[in-house]
C-alpha cells in the first residue's frame, strides 16, 4: 500500500480517476469502486479516459448502463487537485497522458514506470478489481450497501482473468466467492461478450493449429482475452492435443491463454514456465493464462521475436521435466544423503476443529487451493514459511510432540483461510492451530533437483508437486526393510535449509 491510505487521498476533495485507452471491465469496475469509496468520504469525484476509440464492446456498454457507471471519454483532464490512475500506470503506452501536479497509480500489471510512494502495483493478482476490493475491505467499506459496486467488481475479476480460468492469487479467489452480486446482470454481461468480428477472429485461430509433439499452438488477432479463451476451450477437444495454447500479440507482449487434458500437464504450472522471468501467468490445473512482455524478452534473450520465443518455451516444457509416481518409481532413495528435521515448532490442528466430520473443504494458501474433506483423521499442517499442508493424525501423533501454546501469526502474505465448499463459509486457520514440534528424530532421505520435476503423491489424484532446481527431493527414510519409499515429496529449498540438516 502507498504511505497514505485511500481515506487520506479523499482528503483532496477534487479527485479525477483514470482508466487506460479504451477500458475493459477491470479499469472501469476499479475506477468506479474508487470512485464510489473517495465520495463516501466527502470527495467529489469524476470517472474518465482518454485516447482516440470510445468504448464499443456491447458488455460494456451494457455494464455502464445497468450499473449506472458514469464513464466519461475527454480529450482534457477535469480540474482537479489529485489523479488516480487504475489498471494502468501514469505515462505508460496504454494511457493518455494528462498533465498533473499530483498522480497516484494503482495497477496490478508488471512495472513499467519507477516506483515510489504514490505507485502501488501488485502483479501477483490477476486483476485491479481484486486490489481496490481489497483495499477498500481495510478501511470498512460498505459493500453489503452497494451491490453496485461488487458486481462491477466481480465482473472485471471476471474478464481480465478469462472467466476466472486464469485467478493467480488466493485474494482473487476470496473477491470471486465471498461477495454479494446482482447475478443477473452478471449473466448478462457474461452471454453479451461477443460479436460477429469476434466469432471470426475465433474461427481464423483454430483454422491453423501448429501441433507441437501433443501440444497445440495457435495464433489469434489482437483480441479481447476471453476470445483466448474461448479459443483453447475448443481446441482442448482435439483428441491430439493433451494441452492447447492460444496466443495473440497486444502492444507491449504475448497475451496467452492455456488449456490442460492430461494430469501430467497443470495448466497454471505450465502458463508459469512460459513466462518465467518475461512475463507472467496463472490460472487453475485445467485453465490458465499468461503474458510475456516484449520488454522483458529483449532484456533477457535479445534478437529473438517474441514467437520464436514462445515456441522455444514451449520446446523446452515438453524436454524439461522428470516424473515421479509415488506409488510407482524407480528413484534410489537408499543412496541419497540422510537429513536429520530439525526440532522447529510447527502449526496444526484437526481438520474437524475447523468444521463437522465430512465437510467438503478447501484449504486456501498462497500456494493454491487444497480440496479434501474434513476428518478426524485428516490434520492440517502449518509449516515454517506458512505453507499449509495435510497430515494423518496417526502420523502425526507419532512424529510430534503437542505443545499448549496457540500457533499465532505466521508472518505470511496471506494467512490460511479454511472454506466449506457447500456453504461458502469461511475460517481463518490461525485461531485454531496450536503449537507442535517433531519428537525424537525424523530422517528423511533426500538430494537436490538438478532438473524440474513433477511429483505425484498419493493425497490428490489430479495434482503434483513441481520442484525447480535448487529444490530437494524427499522421502521418510525406509523403518521396515523391503518396503518402499512411497512418501515422497518435494520441499522448497527455502524451508529445506531452515528445517533440515545433513546427517554424518
Amino acid at each position: 500500500m502507498p504511505l497514505t491510505s485511500l481515506t487520506e487521498l479523499a482528503g483532496y476533495g477534487d479527485i479525477t480517476i483514470q482508466c487506460h485507452n479504451v477500458p475493459d471491465a477491470d479499469a472501469i469496475a476499479s475506477g468506479f469502486a474508487l470512485k464510489k469509496f473517495m465520495e463516501s468520504r466527502g470527495a467529489s469525484v469524476r470517472l474518465i479516459y482518454g485516447g482516440r476509440d470510445k468504448v464499443t464492446k456491447p458488455d460494456l456498454l451494457l455494464m455502464l448502463e445497468f450499473l449506472n457507471i458514469p464513464l466519461e471519454f475527454v480529450t482534457e483532464l477535469p480540474r482537479c487537485r489529485l489523479l488516480i490512475t487504475v489498471d494502468s500506470q501514469y505515462g505508460a503506452g496504454n494511457i493518455h497522458k494528462f498533465e498533473a501536479e499530483k498522480v497516484v497509480v494503482f495497477d496490478h500489471h508488471r512495472p513499467e514506470i519507477p516506483v515510489n510512494p504514490d505507485v502501488f502495483i501488485n502483479p501477483t493478482l490477476g486483476s485491479c478489481s481484486t486490489m481496490i476490493w481489497d483495499l477498500m475491505n481495510g478501511e470498512n467499506f460498505d459493500f453489503a450497501s452497494h451491490m453496485d459496486v461488487t458486481t462491477a467488481l466481480y465482473y472485471g475479476l471476471f474478464a481480465d482473468t478469462n472467466s476466472f480460468t486464469e485467478l493467480r492469487h488466493p485474494r482473487d479467489r476470496d473477491l470471486a466467492d465471498s461477495v454479494e452480486i446482482n447475478r443477473q446482470i452478471i449473466k448478462k454481461l457474461k452471454h453479451s461478450s461477443l460479436t460477429i468480428r469476434d466469432l471470426k477472429i475465433v474461427a481464423n485461430a483454430l483454422s491453423s493449429p501448429r501441433l507441437m509433439g501433443k501440444i497445440g499452438l495457435m495464433k489469434a488477432e489482437p483480441c479481447d482475452p476471453n476470445l483466448l479463451g474461448f479459443s483453447s476451450d475448443i481446441a482442448r477437444s482435439v483428441e491430439q492435443f493433451d494441452c492447447s495454447v492460444v496466443y495473440c500479440r497486444m502492444p507491449a507482449g504475448l497475451k496467452l491463454s492455456i488449456r490442460s487434458a492430461v494430469r501430467e500437464v497443470m495448466a497454471n504450472e505450465m502458463a508459469a514456465f512460459l513466462t518465467k522471468d518475461v512475463g507472467s501467468g496463472g490460472g487453475g490445473i485445467e485453465k490458465a493464462g499468461g503474458y510475456i512482455g516484449y520488454a522483458g524478452i529483449e532484456k533477457a534473450f535479445p534478437g529473438i521475436s517474441p514467437e520464436e520465443f514462445l515456441v522455444k518455451r514451449i520446446e523446452d516444457y515438453q524436454t524439461n521435466f522428470d516424473y515421479v509416481y509415488s506409488d510407482n518409481h524407480s528413484v534410489d532413495f537408499a543412496s541419497m544423503p540422510r537429513f536429520r528435521k530439525l526440532k522447529i515448532p510447527v502449526g496444526f490442528t484437526p481438520s474437524t476443529d475447523v468444521f463437522p466430520e465430512g465437510t467438503p473443504l478447501t484449504i486456501r494458501t498462497l500456494e493454491g487451493d487444497i480440496d479434501l474433506d474434513a476428518s478426524e483423521e485428516i490434520y492440517l499442517m502449518i509449516g515454517i514459511a506458512g505453507e499449509v499442508y495435510p497430515i494423518m493424525k496417526a502420523k502425526h501423533e507419532r512424529d510430534y510432540d503437542v505443545c499448549d501454546e496457540p500457533y499465532g501469526k505466521t508472518g505470511a502474505e496471506y494467512e490460511p483461510v479454511v472454506i466449506n465448499r457447500i456453504t461458502g463459509g469461511r475460517e481463518s486457520l490461525l485461531p485454531f492451530a496450536r503449537l507442535c514440534v517433531p519428537k525424537d528424530e525424523k530422517v528423511i532421505r533426500a538430494r537436490e533437483l538438478v532438473k524440474d520435476t513433477k511429483v505425484f503423491t498419493g493425497w490428490d489424484e489430479e495434482k503434483y508437486f513441481y520442484g525447480q532446481p535448487g529444490d530437494y527431493l524427499a522421502a521418510s527414510e525406509i523403518i521396515v526393510p523391503g518396503t518402499r519409499y512411497e512418501d515422497v515429496y518435494i520441499i522448497r529449498r527455502d524451508i529445506f535449509e531452515k528445517a533440515y540438516e545433513r546427517m554424518g
